[in-house]
């Protein structure tokens, strides 16, 4: 596939991941360089998206996201995680965050799951949080042991699964998400090209916005805290 952002260019030997302390130590500078990596994607021209909806359609006004009609929820998938397999009943009954990415990515993917972790610091304390699916598109390394150690570094919430280009063609597509692995280096190490943009799919798994780089966590946590406070003011109305 071609890709339509792609990581920062690095030298592909050079791709292996950060042990859990390093994770540590490289999420404080993520959270700070995460918006500024971002800039630096480079960008192939990507599908026109959706307009934002006017007032009356119920989304409210973010400059953070990139407001869309639903159209029915996302199409059926699979993956396979350290909690077994995910697929589309997965993502019902909460708002969720889904972002594209990989392990052994050197900078857009921690410096995304970085921003990730400051954005539920800044969410309202008592209102129940979004869920966060990393979709690995680079299943091969990322085994479910891995994805274990790997999203726990930057929130104990975080969910991470990885599906084969067949598993995950259908959502691809629908989102609009691009990728392309390289070929590896001589020590057998690879880089993969990805979609540097988060999804937010509400409760129904419908696709209702795109988080486009850079991010800002606090646009973010603006955007998501009217739509989490609805879901707790329903859940109360039922009990």
């Amino acid at each position: 596939m071609n890709p339509s952002h792609a990581p920062l260019a690095t030298d592909a030997a050079d791709t292996a991941p950060p042990n859990r302390a390093g994770r540590r130590l490289l999420l404080a500078g993520t959270l700070l360089g995460a918006a500024g990596a971002a800039l630096l994607v480079r960008s192939w021209p990507a599908a026109p998206r959706p307009a934002a909806p006017d007032a009356g359609s119920g989304a409210p006004a973010a400059p953070a996201l990139r407001w869309r009609e639903p159209a029915g929820p996302v199409p059926a998938f699979r993956a396979t995680g350290p909690q077994g397999r995910v697929d589309r009943q997965s993502l019902l009954g909460r708002w969720s965050l889904v972002f594209f990415g990989y392990t052994q990515c050197p900078d857009i993917c921690p410096g995304t799951l970085g921003m990730l972790t400051e954005v539920f610091r800044l969410l309202p304390a008592e209102l129940p949080r979004p869920g966060v699916l990393f979709l690995s598109v680079d299943p091969e390394r990322d085994l479910p042991g891995l994805l274990a150690e790997y999203l726990p570094a930057f929130h104990p919430d975080f969910r991470g699964a990885a599906g084969t280009d067949a598993d995950l063609a259908a959502l691809v597509a629908h989102l609009g998400v691009r990728y392309h692995r390289h070929a590896p280096g001589p020590q057998g190490q690879y880089t993969v090209d990805h979609t540097a943009s988060m999804f937010l799919l509400d409760p129904q798994a419908r696709w209702r916005a795109e988080l486009e780089p850079p991010h800002e966590p606090q646009a973010i946590a603006r955007a998501l805290t009217p739509l989490l406070a609805a879901v707790s003011a329903a859940a109360q109305g039922r009990s």
